[in-house]
């Protein structure tokens, strides 16, 4: 160990709820944000210097630093790039810590679907050529049946920040009134687990839909991660719960060999690889090619059940995989988002 290490103190994250439809909908992006960033613990927040937030349609969000609590001086910063809108905000932060600029910082990540839906909706589904429909279905089956498994175990249950939202109320038909002549926006409670795995799967078995592919459904959400060094942990007087070894953005499966290699880590040596869901032939795919078990692969489900917010992709997978790995009391994991 080393004091210059990069250790991983905290990995929260709001529910994840269906776009349009879910408890999370009427939520605006930087209110899903402030909801997980507030929730940083309070001996942290004086050493934030620099947060980056994965939002793939490139809101700002310079605003909520006074809310959530953090000093003035604390720098935020949007990156946009898809489904790499908060795995890039890692190599950033991870750079500017081993430079020297900061020791304390937090990759952040958060989409509102439904707020930017249309755009979102009308992206090609990413389907691998030459998967088989068939084990498409069978690897959502295995997903599903995994996240639900860990949800009934409470896997995530302490790394989750329930939401407070706002809902409307249409008068009911019987009642005389028109349905939707009046609607009244009313408190409606916390979203919690409950409202988090994706009821209607049977979205994604429509015909249509398997000609696309198996792939995950737009979704609501935040997260946050809490990197700084070693020694700057001793020193705040905080425990880490990981260690961040490496980050990069890689082209294909050799560079992120190549990546184990330097780190003096093999394949075989990994217990659990977390690979973003955004559709079921992209993992099968990379499975074959990294030629790894599949029972280390996604062993909690993933986007294909969870949905997937584009920008807090990145930052919910580093979650995933400490608590995967803490499950299985393991050692290494890999977070990859093709």
């Amino acid at each position: 160990m080393s004091p210059k290490d990069i250790v991983i103190i905290s990995a929260l994250r709001t529910p994840f709820t269906k776009a349009l439809k879910g408890g999370l909908a009427r939520t605006p992006p930087s209110v899903l944000l402030t909801h997980v960033l507030k929730a940083t613990p309070d001996i942290i927040k004086p050493h934030i210097q620099e947060i980056y937030v994965g939002n793939s349609a490139a809101h700002t969000f310079t605003d909520v630093l006074g809310e959530c609590g953090f000093p003035k001086a604390t720098q935020i910063s949007t990156v946009s790039h898809s489904g790499l809108s908060s795995a890039i905000p890692t190599t950033l932060l991870a750079t500017s810590i081993r430079t020297g600029a900061a020791t304390c910082g937090i990759v952040a990540g958060v989409e509102s679907a439904t707020k930017d839906y249309a755009r979102k909706h009308s992206s090609p589904p990413r389907k691998v050529l030459g998967v088989p429909v068939k084990q498409e279905k069978e690897y959502t089956d295995h997903s599903y049946a995994a996240a639900v498994k860990a949800f009934e175990d409470g896997l995530w249950a302490d790394m989750i920040i329930p939401v407070a939202t706002r809902t409307v109320l249409k008068p009911a038909a019987d009642t005389g009134e028109v349905v939707g002549k009046a609607q009244e926006e009313v408190p409606g409670g916390e979203v919690t687990e409950d409202d988090w795995l994706r009821a209607e799967r049977e979205d994604s078995m429509r015909e249509e839909d398997i000609e696309e592919g198996y792939v995950a459904k737009p979704a609501d959400g935040a997260a946050a991660v809490v990197f700084m060094t070693r020694d700057k942990a001793g020193e705040v007087g905080v425990r880490p719960i990981g260690q961040l070894i490496d980050s990069e953005v890689v082209e294909g499966v050799d560079e992120v060999l190549d990546m184990l290699r330097d780190a003096g880590i093999t394949k075989d040596d990994v217990d659990v690889w977390e690979i973003n869901e955004s559709s079921a032939s992209e993992v099968i795919d990379l499975m074959h090619k990294l030629h790894v078990s599949p029972t280390t692969v996604n062993p909690n489900g993933g986007a294909l059940t969870l949905g997937d917010p584009p920008g807090a992709a990145g930052a919910r997978l580093l979650g995933s995989v400490l608590a995967s790995l803490r499950d299985i009391d393991g050692k290494y994991g890999v977070v990859l988002i093709p």
